[in-house]
């Protein structure tokens, strides 16, 4: 069901739409020719674009104060965005519009279009020498060349304005923007119209800030995209360019900047730590001369093997001592006096060696005597006597030898202590002469360090790298990105239709009144629809006569035929009530034409005027008496007789209401009004009754008793849904019998296709 429904709004949309199509065609027209005029007054804009590749690090390279300071962890390299920022700052910019003069913008005017001027024009504005660093206002000129002269428009600011009519403009003169005056550089022809726009500087900075845009590449990329858009690609161009050179220009001075900076202060510091380093040479020497050192280490080590030296020349003495002194001992002992005593024990002293050795061989010649020769031999006495004055040589010998050996050993000991004692002392003299040291180990080093930095900074002040590489040159799309013919197009196309639809769309949204469409009357109501009448444009109040084919005659005869249907079919001789909501909805005109298309039928039809209040039905017949209707309801002396007027058509009578009684609601409760309807009933076939609206007053009510169908009539542009709303809660509460709804006041054109093409739109001239 809501499928249903939705698909009827559509069609219903479509419908609107389509009755209102030259809307559309107005609409499409209009905007087709502000498109064209879009177009073709609209100054082309291209794109241009360069791309950039900041090198990394090169901006610091060589400069001592960031390299220390990456070395203790402050410091880093520059980010992209840092450069771009750089790239568009204000004051890169400001020097940009400074050195390509782009205070002022020139355009001359090329059919609908303001053509700019760059880089060559054909004349130029010429200011005060201060007034372009001073001016706070924008100036706009407008110059006309005619035939003799040239008509200046001046506006400076938003408040000044002067009017010119100049013959030489070459020649200065006065202006609300001061005294101005052009040089030309080209023929100037008649006709010929020009825009001079100049800002100051701020703004025309601001203005090139918002218009050049970069941004990185791509996300984690060194190259960054200068773009623009501008019906002036050679200026833009010309912009880009310049604003690189500033960049790197500006990078360069800072280097070297920071580079001269960095030379004063190695300088300084280097005849400072000169200074120092001298000193602490001074302190070196002074040292070595004090304490007689030439190497400390190698004196370290000579004393060391000093001492081990005397320490084994020490161990080898009491080695001697021990062997001496075994060998006193041995001599010593009378016990061994006959043996031979012991010569190759290792003494060292060589005479005492051979003193025992002759002892020994003196020795041995006795025994060998003595075992041949007899025991009183003298041979044998005189070499005992030989033995015994050799035995107490060698006790001599032994005792010169081992005193000996304790001065030799006494004296070694004493040089040892010596060298120990001096050993001692080197642990104290290297430390003191490792401070000394290490202090002029350190100025030492810090000067070599500044002196290899002095070099590299003179490096750095002689290369001329720049931060930003060009990889792309500034260049210009060839094909415009505005005015694009398909966008205007599709945007005409769009609000070609949008408007007028948006229009129709509130029109119906807000509209609070029926439409000029019976579907709309029936989807309000879901009453029986009785059909459609077509506007009466010709204030003709009889619109169906006999042998008359207009369009309302034969809506007319339609809406008798559907009433005949919709009569309920066991009443015979039906009274049929004509109202409708409020006036001029024109239910007396439905209702006489029903009366005069029912009586063409040879049907006996009476036409009773009950609107008492507002009694017009006569009038509109155009009937010399008024009748007496309401005295016939008030006076029991009327007959019906007295009240019914013959009219023009045979077989249709009428009963005018007559005066305006004091009671109207009271006169329609008499129950005259139940006789005079049954008197009718048998006279006629058809009773119409016209009575007042029901929206203003309840007269009408009281006619639902006598009334077997009422003919709800409803004016299309006219009558409000407040009111259609009324009508359904009559329906609802049963206060009218067996409504039927007609619209009345319907376009001819939207009745349908039949009548149109069968009957034309003509109405009776009777």
């Amino acid at each position: 069901m809501a499928q249903q429904t939705q698909e009827i709004d559509i069609r219903l949309w479509c419908k609107r739409l389509l009755k209102n199509w030259y809307w559309f065609f107005i609409s499409c027209f209009l905007f087709g020719v502000w498109g064209v005029y879009k177009y073709f007054s609209t100054t082309p804009q291209y794109a241009v674009d360069s791309r950039i590749m900041i090198r990394s690090g090169e901006s610091e390279q060589g400069i001592p104060q960031m390299e220390m300071m990456q070395m203790m962890g402050l410091g880093g390299g520059k980010m992209v965005e840092d450069e771009m920022a750089i790239l568009t700052s204000r004051d890169i910019l400001t020097q940009v519009v400074q050195e390509l003069d782009l205070q002022s913008e020139y355009r001359k005017k090329r059919y609908l279009r303001w053509e700019g001027q760059y880089p060559s024009r054909d004349l130029t504005v010429e200011y005060p020498t201060t007034f372009l660093d001073t001016t706070k206002r924008y100036v706009k000129i407008q110059l006309r060349a005619r035939k003799n002269d040239y008509v200046v428009k001046v506006r400076y600011g938003r408040w000044k304005f002067s009017h010119h009519t100049v013959t030489d403009i070459t020649q200065p003169f006065q202006t609300c923007a001061g005294q101005i005056r052009f040089t030309i550089h080209r023929p100037i022809e008649t006709g010929n119209k020009y825009k001079i726009l100049t800002l100051p500087m701020l703004p025309a900075v601001d203005r090139f800030a918002q218009t050049i845009q970069a941004d990185v590449l791509k996300k984690e990329s060194n190259v960054i995209a200068i773009t623009t858009t501008t019906d002036m690609p050679q200026r833009a161009i010309d912009f880009m360019k310049k604003e690189i050179e500033l960049y790197n220009l500006d990078a360069v001075i800072d280097k070297n900047l920071m580079a001269s900076n960095t030379a004063t202060f190695i300088e300084e510091r280097l005849r400072l730590i000169e200074n120092e380093l001298s000193v602490a040479e001074a302190e070196v020497e002074q040292y070595k001369e004090d304490y007689g050192i030439v190497d400390l280490a190698s004196e370290a080590g000579l004393y060391l093997r000093e001492s081990a030296e005397y320490k084994k020349r020490v161990a080898e003495i009491e080695t001697q001592l021990n062997l001496v002194k075994y060998v006193a001992d041995y001599v010593a002992d009378d016990t061994k006096a006959e043996n031979l005593i012991p010569a190759n024990l290792g003494i060292a002293d060589g005479s005492l060696v051979a003193l025992i050795t002759e002892y020994n061989g003196i020795l041995l010649n006795k025994m060998r005597v003595q075992r041949t020769a007899m025991d009183n031999n003298p041979v044998v006495g005189q070499m005992e006597r030989q033995l015994a004055l050799m035995r107490e040589n060698i006790v001599t010998s032994i005792a010169s030898v081992s005193n000996s050996l304790k001065i030799s050993k006494q004296d070694l000991e004493k040089r040892y202590g010596n060298v120990e004692s001096q050993r001692g002392d080197i642990p104290s003299q290297e430390r003191k002469y490792r401070e000394v040291a290490r202090n002029k180990q350190l100025k030492e080093s810090l000067y070599l360090y500044l002196y290899e930095k002095r070099e590299e900074n003179a490096l750095t002040l002689a290369s001329t790298i720049v931060p930003a590489k060009v990889i792309a040159q500034p260049q210009m799309n060839p094909t415009a990105s505005a005015p694009r013919l398909k966008i205007i197009g599709l945007i005409c196309l769009i609000l070609g239709c949008g408007v007028p639809f948006a229009g129709i769309y509130l029109y119906y949204m807000f509209n609070n009144r029926l439409e000029d469409d019976s579907k709309e009357l029936e989807r309000k109501t879901k009453l029986p629809f009785g059909g459609a009448l077509v506007q009466n444009h010709h204030g003709e109040h009889v619109a169906v006569r006999d042998g008359v084919n207009s369009v309302s005659a034969e809506l007319f005869r339609s809406l008798r035929t559907n009433i005949g249907f919709m009569v309920p079919s066991a009443q015979k001789n039906p009274v049929i009530l004509v109202t409708s909501s409020v006036n001029s909805e024109g239910k007396s005109y439905v209702a006489t034409n029903l009366a005069i298309s029912l009586s063409l039928l040879n049907k006996k039809v009476a036409l009773v005027g009950l609107d008492i209040r507002k009694p017009m039905l006569a009038q509109y017949l155009g009937l010399s008496s008024e009748g007496c209707l309401t005295s016939y309801l008030s006076d029991d002396s009327y007959s019906v007789d007295d009240l019914v007027l013959h009219s023009e058509f045979s077989n249709m009578d009428i009963l005018p209401a007559g005066i305006i009684p004091p009671n109207p609601n009271e006169l329609l409760q008499s129950p005259r009004l139940d006789q005079l309807f049954a008197e009718l009933r048998q006279r006629y076939d058809y009773v119409i009754i016209d009575s007042a609206p029901v929206a203003m007053v309840s007269d009408t009510f009281q006619l639902s008793r006598v009334a077997d169908m009422t003919v709800y009539v409803c004016r299309a542009r006219y009558t409000t849904f407040d009111l259609i709303d009324f009508l359904n809660q009559v329906h609802e509460q049963k206060r009218l019998p067996n409504i039927v709804t007609v619209l009345n006041g319907v376009n001819a054109k939207n009745i349908g296709y039949g009548y149109g093409y069968g009957y034309g739109v003509t109405t009776s001239k009777k």
